[in-house]
This record gives C-alpha cells, sequence and structure tokens, in this order.
C-alpha cells in the first residue's frame, strides 16, 4: 500500500513534467539574452499595427541593426519615412511633411523613475524590458504550435512600476533560435500595438555609413522631440 500512494502521489508531478517539458519562464528568458547578445548584425522586415478606439494604423518596411546601438527602420508603408541611429544622434523622418526630429541620445535628461533616458552605454532595450516587467508563460504548455507549424514559447510580461508605454506585453519566441518573432504591446488607454518581424538574418555584413542620416536643404530639423515639450513632431 505504501508503495501504491508513492505511484498515486507522484503522478500528477510526472503529468506536469510531460506537459511543461521542463521549461521555465526564466530559462527561456536567459537563452534569449544569450542570444541577442551575440548578434553583431540583423537584417528583417516588419510590420507594425496599432489599434485604438477602433481605429487600425498599419506600418511596414526594412530594418537594420548593428552592434552597438546602430538602427535603420526603412518604411514602405508610410512609404519613404525613415528613423536611423548611429548610437549618439537619433533621426526621426517624416515625408508627408518634410521633417525630421533630430534626438540626442547623449542629452542627459530622466524619466519618471528618476532614470537616464539617453544613457551613453544604455544596455540593449531587451535586456532592460525583461529588468523592468515580471514575466511568466501564459499557460503551461510550453512551447505551443503557432499558426504557421513552428513552436513558440509565449511569455506574458506586465510592467513592475506603471510609469506609462505598455503596461503589458507579449512574446512570441522561435523555440528553434530563440529569437523574438511577434511581440504585442497594451498600454492603460487600451491602445493595442503589435510588431511582427519576418525574413530574419543574422550577422550580415552591414557598413557604417547605412546607419548615418544625410540632411536635405528643404528638410525643416526639430531639435530633441523626444524630450523637448513645446515642439512635437506631428506623426498622425
Amino acid at each position: 500500500m505504501r508503495h501504491f500512494l508513492v505511484v498515486i502521489l507522484s503522478f500528477p508531478v510526472y503529468l506536469f513534467a510531460q506537459a511543461h517539458n521542463w521549461n521555465s519562464p526564466s530559462e527561456v528568458v536567459k537563452k534569449i539574452k544569450k542570444k541577442y547578445s551575440q548578434i553583431q548584425t540583423m537584417t528583417t522586415e516588419f510590420q507594425i499595427q496599432t489599434s485604438s478606439s477602433k481605429k487600425v494604423k498599419m506600418m511596414a518596411g526594412s530594418s537594420f541593426y548593428k552592434n552597438p546601438g546602430k538602427i535603420r527602420y526603412e518604411f514602405v508603408e508610410p512609404a519613404g519615412d525613415l528613423i536611423v541611429s548611429d548610437g549618439k544622434t537619433l533621426w526621426i523622418y517624416i515625408k508627408r511633411i518634410e521633417a525630421v526630429g533630430k534626438q540626442d541620445l547623449e542629452i542627459q535628461k530622466t524619466n519618471a523613475s528618476g532614470e537616464t533616458i539617453f544613457p551613453t552605454n544604455t544596455p540593449p532595450g531587451l535586456f532592460r524590458i525583461f529588468r523592468k516587467y515580471h514575466y511568466k508563460f501564459d499557460s503551461i504548455n510550453q512551447p505551443q504550435k503557432g499558426k504557421d507549424g513552428k513552436d513558440y514559447f509565449v511569455l506574458v510580461l506586465e510592467q513592475r512600476e506603471k510609469i506609462g508605454g505598455f503596461e503589458y506585453m507579449t512574446l512570441y519566441v522561435d523555440a528553434g533560435d530563440y529569437l523574438i518573432r511577434k511581440a504585442i504591446g497594451k498600454d492603460s488607454r487600451g491602445k493595442e500595438t503589435s510588431i511582427e518581424f519576418k525574413k530574419i538574418e543574422i550577422d550580415k555584413e552591414l557598413e557604417d555609413g547605412l546607419f548615418n542620416y544625410h540632411v536635405s536643404g528643404k528638410v525643416k530639423i526639430v531639435n530633441n522631440p523626444l524630450v523637448s515639450a513645446p515642439t512635437q513632431l506631428n506623426t498622425d
């Protein structure tokens, strides 16, 4: 009888192990961090969808990243828009109004928590997310099959301190290579934004010149639009 009870009491643990496949959120996050810390360059195609008050806005294009801190987002929707940074200065060009925001990333400004917004030695944004959010699996069955037939770990995140921005996020992590293929964020007003990455290429050679921005004569420059209250770029 004693042995029978041991087997019966152990059976739920066995079922949990079978369903859970011995993965844990912290284990997955650790592998995500390791993967992204090793990436020197990344190119992708992206699609962004924002939903608010029954209005849907779509954006799409190609993105380029080079370590450390160099980014370039070329938009085909809205056509001609551009976000580019060499790691020191961020440029946000909006073709419709022929204006570009020039943001100094080394400016000493702080957020509501007293943290520097653009510190010189900013760690990857992804690492900051896992520090600023509680995270867990969305269900016990991980990884789970996506609509495309691939396996994904699905992580749900909640902001530790409600200081604005996305209070909740959902990340879809490829169970094969630990790259984030899709992210969904929701703010306190119910606005939802999703971004999906496709055709990801890792460590493809990218020239530094790709991350420079050259201002044409007719483009209006707005300095520090991300931290200057009086003047803001209107992207609506």
